[in-house]
């Protein structure tokens, strides 16, 4: 089953502390990609051909899903690290709490209610998947020391480089051991390891300095745009030359192709944010900015919710249409009991 994600907001109190502390284009970008990740997991979950079939919608927003999602949540992740003032031994402590609880949900969105399904041989082994929130804590614990490398021209992209490069020799590595699989694992439960998706909170770390202020200068954009085009020329040279995988486990050429989308996003997203509010439509924005600095609560409401939604949907039964509306359904209860319910002082503080 492939699950992907939605990441988790290691720095929400950050986004939290006023509007003179928002970096609203940010927002805007983390916003939409959890819209994209709801609407992705209604697809994965209940049609019919898990998104992946012949249906226009299905197609759409597992696309959505991928390059505009996960890859985005944990570059800005990595922005954000390197605005916190926690110092290293804090963001590992936070670290190994938010990895722990990635199995917590695993417990809560799959094995419970799979279970109750009556599919207890697939709900054991869901325990054990490596998710969003996995990836989210190794990477603050093996990355949070790289934070005083952030300002080197040349350490970052180096590490970066050399991840992408030798992740492919590792996939797979003590494949029986499931204590390898958020490193390296090629198994079907492995969605995120962080060889080599880790590479995304290291390139947050080192543009950061770039991303601190509430609109990109016109400096700034040119450079991010210029990126974009040297990633996207180089990843689509390279294309023949590295091994393709799948979405979770791409080879160098693909990732430099959603590192040039994600320079690419953030000057649209900056765009749009600008645009609409110069027409005077920031209530539409607001919405957005909320999913954002509440994204760990959203992910972790709408994962129990279309886990124990098997019970009476089943899994794999609904048209796109119909997997469509119910993902809506979700994106709004969630909503919903996140601003009209105390349910987010009882969720973890991740």
């Amino acid at each position: 089953m492939n699950t992907y994600p939605a990441e988790v907001d290691v720095m929400e109190k950050n986004l939290a502390q006023g509007d003179s502390k928002r970096i609203f284009y940010l927002d805007f970008a983390r916003g939409l990609a959890v819209f994209f990740m709801i609407m992705q997991h209604s697809m994965i979950m209940h049609e019919r051909t898990s998104g992946e079939g012949d249906t226009l919608l299905g197609n759409l927003f597992v696309l959505l899903g991928t390059a505009p999602a996960a890859p985005v949540f944990i570059f800005i992740m990595g922005v954000f690290a390197v605005r916190s003032k926690k110092s290293v031994a804090e963001n590992m402590i936070r670290g190994c709490k938010i990895f722990a609880f990635g199995y917590v949900l695993n417990l809560l969105r799959f094995t419970i209610p799979f279970s109750l399904a009556s599919n207890s041989g697939e709900a054991v082994s869901l325990l054990f998947m490596v998710d969003i929130f996995q990836l989210a804590g190794l990477s603050l614990i093996f990355f949070s020391a790289f934070k005083k490398l952030a300002e080197h021209v040349f350490i970052l992209p180096a590490f970066i480089v050399g991840i992408l490069l030798i992740s492919p020799y590792m996939w797979g590595l003590k494949s029986d051991w499931y204590i390898f699989d958020p490193l390296w694992g090629a198994g079907a439960n492995t969605q995120f390891p962080i060889f080599p998706w880790g590479v995304y909170f290291l390139l947050g770390m080192y543009v950061s300095k770039h991303l601190q202020t509430q609109n990109l200068e016109e400096q700034i954009k040119k450079k991010y745009l210029m990126g974009s085009l040297i990633l996207g020329i180089a990843g689509a040279a390279m294309y023949p030359l590295f091994p393709i995988g799948d979405y979770n486990r791409s080879g160098l050429a693909i990732h430099l192709l959603m590192m040039s989308f994600i320079f690419l996003w953030m000057v649209l997203a900056n765009y749009f944010v600008t645009t609409l509010n110069k027409a005077g439509f920031q209530k539409l924005l607001n919405p957005i900015y909320f999913w954002s600095s509440h994204v760990t609560g959203i992910y972790i409401i709408q994962w129990v919710i279309f886990g124990w939604s098997v019970l009476l949907l089943g899994v794999h039964e609904l048209t796109d249409y119909t997997a469509m509306i119910f993902g809506f359904v979700v994106l709004l209860v969630t909503d919903v009991l996140l601003k009209f319910t105390n349910l987010k002082r009882i969720l973890p503080k991740l």
